[in-house]
């Protein structure tokens, strides 16, 4: 240590300044006077310097985010021009909370620079790069008034691995909500519910969906009319001849809108042709009414059997009773194009890797829940574990065949559930657990990562008997067992719409509307994987939504992830 730091140490800056002045020689001072404008220099330099590394290293940062939001999986959905945008203004408002910046110049670019929204799989590479100028605080000391600094990060969406896909598509009672609000106005304003009164009860039903043993019972009084406020009945089911009746007149119209006689009524143990008095009155061709009516210029009566259509009936033929519109989609009828869609969107990220070292390999297989165990799609290859290479070729079969839900003989299939389970996540979940690898798949080719995939509006009524609910403790214990043995869990939550249980005095579907459909995507979340950045391999749609867009999201969600790669 040299004298004058010693001095420094030992006697402080008076005492030192005395001695110095006090020498005779005059050599400590003299050379004191000749460190102090080089020290304070470097002093100076090395404070705005270290101020300078520190922005740069916040700017760094800065730089990696704004590149990663870029290659984010709900980014990669959009265009590069849009990438590009948002991770611009992400990088401007994050520096912008710095200070002593004077300036700074940030360049983005993608690759590729110019594609188009859709989520079309392309695999895109970010860069974002950038110079700026901090401002010295000892820039009079040393005549410079910033320190220049730049930086740069790269990010691209990395090569996933190979994934198994079991994809689980709810087809119980509540899946007939329409996709649209103008689907759910039309069917509303088309399903007429009077005839409880007649027996002195209060009108009970949901509008369209219920999960019941016999949900057309609860729509009960309910008759179908057109545009026109005419009551509609059927020869057939799915088929045959429609009829029109006049509520005012009792006037009878074809399907046409052409009249086709007058005096039309319904005789069948009081059953009247503007209201479904007669209990159990449903769709089913095996439960049928007598329409009688005078042809037009006759005096004589023709009778025919007819049947009362439902709600269903009337989505699924919305365009023949009211010529010039459309048939209603329901979220059952749009699982089936979503899951094609899937298929070959799936395909197309097969393709963007197809000349990696080691492509990765998607495969999928479907399965429908109600009631009891899941089904695997009967129509090949759907029901087996096929790659997305071959099953893309083909059509996915019609969810349509899965309907009519609501129907008036107790339930549609030749063995009925037994009580109102339907939405049976617990049976559900036990049977895909038996059915998938219980160990967590490395992601080769053979040996891929397992992903079960449920689309559902999460209205649960399980074997466990806890009622029309939310997802239950039980079933989120299941999910997490699941998710120990590595399976991912992603959802497609279907937004259940509590405004279309109306019409209704029965206090089980009142409860669930008010006291649990709020719970429906909180306890769905808490089934689904948690990602490490804390958000959660679920997507939502509401009404109006496009449940297949959702559904490729949630695709790529899981497949997808964001690395730093510079």
């Amino acid at each position: 240590m040299s004298k004058i730091f010693r001095h420094i140490l030992n006697f402080g800056p008076v005492i030192l300044f005395q001695r110095l002045r006090a020498s005779s020689a005059g050599t400590i001072l003299l050379q004191f006077g000749l460190a102090l404008i080089p020290l304070t220099f470097a002093i100076g330099f090395g404070v705005d310097y270290i101020r300078a590394q520190q922005l740069q290293t916040q700017l760094n940062a800065i730089a990696d985010s704004a590149a990663l939001a870029a290659v984010d999986p709900s980014m990669l959905c959009q265009s590069s021009a849009t990438a590009n945008a948002a991770a611009t203004s992400m990088f401007n408002a994050q520096a912008a909370t710095l200070q002593g910046i004077v300036s700074i110049t940030p360049t983005v670019t993608m690759n590729p620079s110019n594609s188009a929204a859709g989520c079309s799989g392309s695999l895109r590479t970010a860069s974002v790069t950038y110079t700026a100028k901090v401002r010295n605080l000892f820039s009079t000391i040393l005549g410079v008034a910033t320190l220049p600094i730049s930086g740069s990060a790269t990010t691209n969406a990395s090569q996933p691995p190979s994934i198994n896909f079991y994809v689980a598509l709810d087809t119980s009672p509540s899946m007939l909500l329409p996709t649209t609000t103008t689907g759910i106005t039309n069917l509303n304003n088309g399903v007429i519910w009077t005839g409880a009164g007649a027996f002195g009860w209060p009108v009970v039903g949901c509008d369209f969906a219920c999960h019941s043993q016999n949900s057309h019972t609860w729509n009960y009084g309910n008759f179908v009319r057109d545009a026109n406020g005419y009551a509609i009945y059927t020869t057939g089911f799915d088929s045959g001849t429609m009829y029109r009746i006049s509520c005012i007149n009792g006037n009878v119209y074809n399907a046409s809108n052409t009249q086709i006689g007058t005096n039309g009524s319904i005789t069948n143990s009081g059953a009247t042709a503007c209201g479904g008095n007669y209990w159990n009155n449903g769709p089913s061709i095996n439960n049928t009414v007598n329409l009688q009516y005078k042809p037009n210029g006759s005096y004589y009566y023709t009778s025919v059997s007819v049947n009362f259509p439902d709600s269903w009936w009337l989505a699924e033929n919305y365009a023949t009773v009211n010529p010039g519109q459309q048939n209603i989609t329901l979220r059952l009828d749009a699982e089936s194009p979503a899951a094609q869609n899937l298929a070959t969107y799936a395909y197309s990220f097969e393709q963007q890797y197809a000349s990696a070292p080691t492509p990765p390999a998607y495969k999928l297989q479907f399965f429908t829940f109600n009631y009891g165990a899941p089904t695997a799609i009967p129509t090949a290859p759907w029901g087996t574990m096929t790659d997305v290479a071959t099953s893309h070729n083909f059509t996915f079969p019609s969810m349509t065949a899965n309907a009519p839900l609501q129907t008036g003989i107790g339930c549609w299939t030749s063995s009925c559930p037994g009580s109102n389970a339907f939405s049976d996540m617990t049976a559900l979940l036990n049977s895909m657990s038996s059915i998938m690898p219980n160990t967590a798949g490395l992601g080769t080719s053979a040996n891929p990562q397992n992903v079960l995939i449920i689309l559902t509006d999460g209205a649960e009524d399980d074997s466990t008997g806890d009622g029309l609910t939310a997802l239950n403790a039980n079933n989120i214990a299941q999910c997490t067992a699941i998710k120990a043995t590595g399976t991912r869990i992603a959802i497609l939550y279907t937004q259940y719409n509590p405004a279309t249980i109306n019409y209704t005095s029965n206090p089980t579907f009142n409860n669930f509307a008010s006291g649990q459909v709020p719970n429906i995507q909180a306890q769905l979340q808490a089934c689904a994987t948690q990602n490490a950045n804390g958000t959660y391999l679920m997507q939502t749609v509401g009404t109006d939504g496009d449940i297949s867009a959702a559904l490729n999201q949630l695709f790529q969600q899981v497949v997808q992830s964001s690395r730093l790669v510079q």
